[in-house]
């Protein structure tokens, strides 16, 4: 629920000096005529006017819904809030603006005096000390009026040097919006005319409990990230990101490197296999038509088959035609199957 209705709007008028005429939109109060014998300001001011009224850059006209404004400013006292009389309305602004708004004084106490709204002020020391200084002169209230002009609230008054001058620079007119509405707004959440306020809590409390599922999860992720890039435990997104593109390829590439190394390392092992095979025929350990039987023993198992050369017996002697011509013919064709025993017995029969 809105705490003001949507067609209440605010504004911040600045009084015009006294001299004016009431009738044609006086409605300032100059302190400087109204101070103390010692300077002092003085603890009744008016606030609002009676009547209908316009501020001195035309805009208007308004006129003060007395019992309204008395019936806000007693609800709102009733639960500690006071309005307050600050300096060039600062607390309105502070909040967007970021400058430090001090309070003058407080409103204590409202009254209706021939159809005016008077205030009681509570004047701070400083304040107090300002005025009598003449370093502040005019008051200009700040209040809430309807689509008609009429002025239900008297939000805050401000000292101010430039009567109604203020309103034209800031231009200030606003909507109050519940604190849970604009929470809505932020979050994306649609508001329908058929949510009540625990729905609408409902659905903040939904919303938010959605982003802290998301966070986590991408927190998770993130310490994933961190993990497998070795980056730092509270690395951003943007040093992980580095640390991928430096410390990783593209999987193109690194297939085409895989396949690379893959084809030389199959290459290494072949010249292995051919270098064991053909010393161990020029030892006279195997004979060339028992090649292709070891070589599916030695590509299997080098260790085995170089074990099994170095206790083998000499089937052909080192210096024969036939070692000679073995050592030489290691891409001759052979039979495939051939028996290895019944060659190197064939190889046995040559040399006696």
């Amino acid at each position: 629920m809105k705490l003001i209705p949507e067609d209440v709007t605010r504004a911040l008028n600045s009084l015009q000096p006294d001299a004016l005429q009431r009738a044609s939109c006086a409605i300032a109060l100059s302190i400087a005529l109204a101070l103390g014998p010692n300077g002092e300001p003085p603890e009744w001011c008016p606030v609002l006017p009676a009547g209908t009224f316009m501020g001195r850059d035309g805009r208007g006209p308004w006129h003060t819904d007395t019992a309204a404004v008395l019936a806000d400013f007693a609800a709102n006292q009733a639960k500690g809030i006071e309005p307050v009389v600050d300096y060039d309305h600062l607390s309105m602004v502070c909040l967007q603006t970021g400058q430090k708004a001090e309070a003058a004084g407080w409103i204590k106490q409202l009254e209706i005096r021939d159809g005016e709204t008077w205030a009681r002020i509570e004047w701070n020391a400083d304040a107090v000390q300002v005025i009598t200084a003449k370093k502040w002169r005019y008051l200009s209230p700040v209040f809430d009026f309807d689509a008609s002009g009429r002025v239900v609230c008297l939000v805050a008054v401000g000292l101010t040097n430039q009567p109604n001058l203020f309103l034209r620079a800031l231009n200030s007119q606003e909507n109050r919006m519940d604190p849970i509405d604009q929470l809505l707004q932020q979050l994306g959440i649609s508001i329908s005319d058929a949510m009540d306020a625990a729905s609408k809590l409902t659905a903040a409390l939904n919303a938010i409990k959605t982003l802290q599922d998301v966070s986590n999860s991408t927190q998770t992720a993130m310490n994933s990230l961190r993990q497998v890039t070795g980056a730092a435990a509270d690395a951003d997104l943007k040093a992980v990101t580095n640390s991928i593109m430096t410390g990783f390829v593209p999987k193109a590439e690194y297939e085409r490197v895989a396949n690379s190394l893959q084809q030389l390392q199959a290459g290494t092992a072949a010249a292995e296999v051919d270098k064991a095979l053909d010393e161990a025929i020029a030892a006279g350990k195997i004979t060339p038509a028992s090649r292709n039987f070891y070589q599916a023993m030695c590509s299997t198992d080098m260790k085995a088959f170089k074990d099994f050369v170095k206790s083998a017996p000499v089937v052909v002697q080192s210096g024969t035609e036939t070692t000679t011509r073995a050592a030489n013919s290691k891409h001759d064709n052979q039979q495939a199957g051939d028996n290895p025993l019944i060659a190197n017995a064939k190889a046995r029969a040559g040399t006696k």
